[in-house]
């Protein structure tokens, strides 16, 4: 039998290589692989637990300006708590970076690091620094679920309409760099009980959207006329560029007119398509490390 190679594999496909074995609960874990954030009992709380990881030449180049690269790092994990309608708590960095790094660089991503904490509350409380050949960081984030339970991907339910907020196909307009973490907006959808299922669009919506079917046993359909796109972005950027770092949620669609009504927030609401029922379908490929397209 002929080995299969890694951009055969993909993305999941090396996931499932590689924890497929793991159980996805335990004495301690509520969620554990295959949602947005690891999900841990502390008596009567829920722990949110993130790590995700920036390098240079694949999530930023050597011209982006430095405290833009530390702000993407912590803003990343802070789209995922916000998947999940938490609220971040504390995060430690891990640093791996060449010996002729300039200190001045390093200097200009922690401030960048900083920033964005504060204004999310987030305490740093230390890290790790390594040689490596080329700059990365990798931030590991605590955070807590205080309005109810976890909004986990596997909700969804057939004829649950799909929303997304804000807009699509933010690579091309560099809005990777500075996104806003949907922490508010996450937080308000888990509170009121008004997502059945929830994740961040970081590898676009024609990867993710099949993910949250696969996790939910739905398929979907989603009508392209629909899509709320970034100035300049066609349609299958929208869908395949990946990094918008918005909400995808679906709401029981007995409640959509409700939550157009009370939504609280200036983030733009978009309904896009419905959930149904049948196997998770392929919208487009989205975004992979990987694989090849």
């Amino acid at each position: 039998m002929k080995r299969a190679l890694l951009a055969q594999l993909g993305e999941a496909g090396l996931l499932r290589l590689l924890t497929g074995r793991w159980p996805r609960k335990g004495r301690s874990v509520t969620v554990g692989v295959g949602d947005d954030c690891a999900v841990l009992r502390l008596g009567k709380r829920s722990l949110l637990f993130k790590t995700d990881v920036v390098v240079e030449n694949v999530h930023f180049g050597p011209r982006t300006p430095a405290r833009l690269i530390g702000r993407k790092a912590l803003a990343r994990a802070l789209s995922d708590i916000a998947a999940m309608g938490g609220i971040p708590l504390a995060a430690v960095i891990t640093l791996g970076l060449p010996p002729n790094e300039s200190p001045r660089r390093l200097a200009g991503i922690y401030r960048g690091i900083e920033t964005i904490a504060r204004k999310h509350g987030v305490e740093l409380v230390g890290g790790e620094t390594t040689r490596a050949a080329q700059l990365f960081l990798n931030v590991a984030l605590l955070g807590e679920c205080r309005d109810g339970p976890p909004v986990l991907r596997s909700g969804a339910r057939a004829g649950d309409l799909i929303f997304v907020t804000g807009q699509l196909g933010a690579t091309q307009a560099r809005q990777h760099l500075v996104f806003e973490p949907r922490l508010a907006e996450g937080r308000w959808l888990a509170r009121h009980r008004v997502a059945s299922a929830m994740m961040d669009l970081s590898d676009g919506l024609g990867a993710d959207l099949p993910r949250l079917g696969e996790a939910s046993h739905l398929g979907h359909e989603i009508d392209a006329h629909k899509l709320p796109r970034r100035r300049g972005a066609s349609v299958e950027a929208a869908i395949n560029d990946g990094e918008d770092y918005e909400l995808l949620f679906t709401v029981p669609a007995n409640r959509a007119a409700w939550l157009k009504k009370k939504w609280p927030f200036a983030t733009a609401l978009h309904c896009i398509g419905t959930m149904r029922k049948g196997p998770a379908s392929a919208l487009a490929h989205g975004f992979d490390h990987f694989k090849q397209r």
